[in-house]
C-alpha cells in the first residue's frame, strides 16, 4: 500500500515539471431539467407519503482545455449547482502513452455501483425520494488524485487508481486549504477496472479501501457488472457489497449489504427508448433473525424532440428504508434540457 501511494505522489510531482501551457480554450455547458414527482403508499401507517412536488434542477460546467508545450493536454472542469456553489472540479493532464493524471476536489469516485444499468431515465434507487439504500461507498466526494492507464490496451482496458489523503468533505477547498477530518478514516484508495472482451460486451469491477480505524470490522465497498447490447436491445447484471466500519462490543448493527441489479432497455427508435430494472437490497445484521430485503422495480420511458428529453418513471418499493412490511410508489416526470 505504502508503495502504491509513493508511487502515485511521484506520477504528482513529476507532472508539474514542464514548460507553461499554451493558451487554452474555455466553454460553458450544461443542462436544465424540471420535475414533477408523486409519491404514494400502499401498505401500514408508517408508509412513505410525501404526496406531490414540483422542482426545478440546473448546473453547469466551466470548462477549459489545451496543450502543454512537450505535447501532453490538459483540461479543467469547474461546477456550479442551482444553489451557486461551486463544488465539483478537477484538473486533467493527459501524458500520451503514459495515461493520465487527475486532481479532484469531490468530482467523482470510481465506484462501478450503477454501471450495469440500462435505466433511460435513471437508476431507480437514484431517481427522485430514493429512501436508505445503501451501496459501496467510494472516493467519490473525497479530495483525491487518480492515474489511469493510456488508451490502446488489450481488450481496451482501463485501469484506474485513486488516492484520498484526508477523507471529509472539502468541497469548495482552494489552493493552500488544510485537509478535512474523518471520524473512522484517515486516508483512502480505490481501484477500478473496465474492459469489453468482445463487441457489444462490457465487464468491469471496482473496491473501496479506506484506512479504517475502527477496531471492530474495518469499512470496504466494491462492485462488479456485465452489459451487452444487440441490436436496440441492452441488458446489464451487476453487484455490489459495502462492509461499514463497526467498533467491538456493538449489539446487533448492520454487518454487511449485498445488492442485486438487472436491468433491459429497448430503442423502439431514434427518439424512444423503454427500459425495466430490478434491485434487490440485503441488510444483513450481526444477528440473523434482524436481516431484511429491501426490493425495488422500475419501469421508464424516454422520448428526445428538438434537444429536449421527456422522461417517465415509476418505482415500487417493498421493505422500503429497510423496514419490513414498508411500501412506497414513486413516480417521476422529467423535461430535461441540455446547453
Amino acid at each position: 500500500m505504502n508503495t502504491i501511494k509513493k508511487i502515485a505522489f511521484s506520477i504528482l510531482t513529476s507532472v508539474f515539471v514542464f514548460a507553461n501551457a499554451n493558451a487554452g480554450e474555455l466553454t460553458v455547458t450544461g443542462a436544465a431539467k424540471a420535475t414533477y414527482t408523486i409519491l404514494s403508499v400502499d401498505g401500514s401507517a408508517s408508509d412513505d407519503d410525501a404526496g406531490k412536488g414540483i422542482g426545478i434542477a440546473n448546473e453547469f460546467t466551466l470548462g477549459a482545455s489545451g496543450e502543454l508545450d512537450n505535447g501532453w493536454t490538459w483540461s479543467m472542469n469547474q461546477d456550479i449547482d442551482g444553489a451557486t456553489v461551486q463544488d465539483d472540479k478537477s484538473i486533467v493532464l493527459g501524458m500520451g502513452g503514459m495515461g493520465s493524471v487527475k486532481i479532484n476536489i469531490s468530482d467523482g469516485g470510481l465506484q462501478k455501483n450503477f454501471s450495469s444499468s440500462q435505466s433511460v431515465y435513471g437508476t431507480p434507487v437514484d431517481n427522485g425520494e430514493g429512501g436508505t439504500y445503501t451501496d459501496a461507498a467510494d472516493t467519490g466526494t473525497m479530495n483525491s488524485v487518480r492515474y489511469t492507464t493510456p488508451s490502446g490496451l488489450p481488450l481496451d482496458t482501463v485501469v484506474s487508481v485513486q488516492f484520498a489523503p484526508y477523507t471529509g468533505a472539502a468541497d469548495n477547498n482552494s489552493s493552500n486549504s488544510g485537509g478535512a477530518l474523518n471520524t473512522h478514516f484517515d486516508d483512502a484508495m480505490e481501484y477500478s477496472v473496465s474492459m469489453t472482451p468482445m463487441e457489444g460486451l462490457g465487464i468491469g469491477a471496482s473496491y473501496f479501501d479506506p484506512d479504517d480505524t475502527s477496531k471492530g470490522q474495518s469499512e470496504e465497498g466494491g462492485a462488479y457488472y456485465a452489459t451487452y447490447a444487440m441490436g436496440g436491445f441492452s441488458f446489464g447484471y451487476g453487484k455490489s457489497y459495502q462492509a461499514p466500519s463497526l467498533n467491538t462490543n456493538t449489539t446487533n448493527e448492520a454487518e454487511y449489504y449485498e445488492n442485486d441489479q438487472w436491468s433491459i432497455a429497448f430503442n423502439v427508435n431514434d427518439a424512444l427508448s423503454v427500459s425495466y430494472e430490478e434491485i434487490e437490497s440485503d441488510k444483513n445484521y450481526e444477528t440473523s433473525t434482524a436481516d431484511v430485503t429491501m426490493e425495488v422495480s422500475s419501469i421508464q420511458a424516454s422520448y428526445t424532440v428538438a434537444g429536449m428529453t421527456l422522461s417517465v418513471s415509476t418505482e415500487e418499493y417493498d421493505n422500503h428504508d429497510y423496514t419490513t412490511g414498508n411500501k412506497m410508489v414513486e413516480t417521476n416526470f422529467a423535461m430535461a434540457i441540455a446547453f
